[in-house]
């Protein structure tokens, strides 16, 4: 009995072992859920999603340019908290610079990508969430009879976009392409390196059960916790 429990042992001491040896075969596969291939195709417009704005609106502007769309749709985002406005746009003020509303950002970008503001729209309604921002994007598609888009964000978090998306799209006859705007500061294949990343996939993994649960299972709508 003993012998068997030392057999036992040593079995799983030595594939344990293994399992630690080859980490660099599996170690990367819950980042690699996350990514989405792209699936481009002519649309009515090109929707970038709020938050990581210079990779995001960098490759609207690409796909722009590429002829895939004649118009992008931009959602906008409240203004900072009152109390807190110092606070948020402190970087802003201490170059002179005061009262920038998000808006005058996002136009400020896409100009720095060489795009002027002709055929640049901003959904009606604020957001807060990947949520909120499904709402609003569908909301503006149905008001401007828009059959198609290309919802660009990026690399880790596409994968809850497009589920997120395509649940709240669904029936609308809507087509919904997507376009990963790679972010150079993350590295899915070793991911485990980076404090950034493994926060980022945690936080993804952790944001997608709580969408599925909270809005489409118990039908809620708003919420401070489902971020960008």
């Amino acid at each position: 009995m003993r012998n068997k429990k030392i057999i036992a042992l040593i079995i799983l001491i030595f594939l344990f072992s293994i399992f630690i040896i080859t980490y660099k075969f599996w170690l990367f596969l819950p980042a690699r859920f996350l990514l989405v291939k792209d699936n481009i195709n002519k649309a009515d417009c090109i929707v970038v999603l709020s938050s990581d704005t210079y990779f995001r609106i960098k490759k609207a502007v690409e796909l722009y340019n590429s002829g895939y769309a004649k118009n992008i749709v931009v959602t906008i985002t409240p203004e900072r908290e009152k109390e807190l406005k110092e606070y948020y746009e402190f970087g802003y003020r201490i170059f002179g610079l005061k009262d920038i509303s998000n808006k005058e950002i996002i136009l400020k970008a896409f100009e720095y990508f060489n795009k002027d503001p002709k055929d640049i729209y901003f959904t009606e309604r604020e957001v807060t969430s990947t949520y909120d921002e499904a709402i609003a994007i569908k909301d503006f598609m149905l008001k401007n009879n828009f059959k198609s888009l290309i919802l660009v964000t990026s690399t880790y978090h596409t994968k809850r976009a497009l589920l997120v998306f395509k649940l709240v799209f669904n029936k609308t006859g809507i087509k919904i392409y997507n376009c990963t705007a790679e972010n150079k500061l993350y590295n899915p294949l070793r991911w485990w390196e980076k404090e950034r990343d493994v926060e980022k996939i945690i936080r993804e993994y952790v944001a997608i059960i709580y969408n599925i649960f909270y809005h489409f299972i118990l039908r809620k709508t708003k919420t401070s916790f489902d971020t960008f």
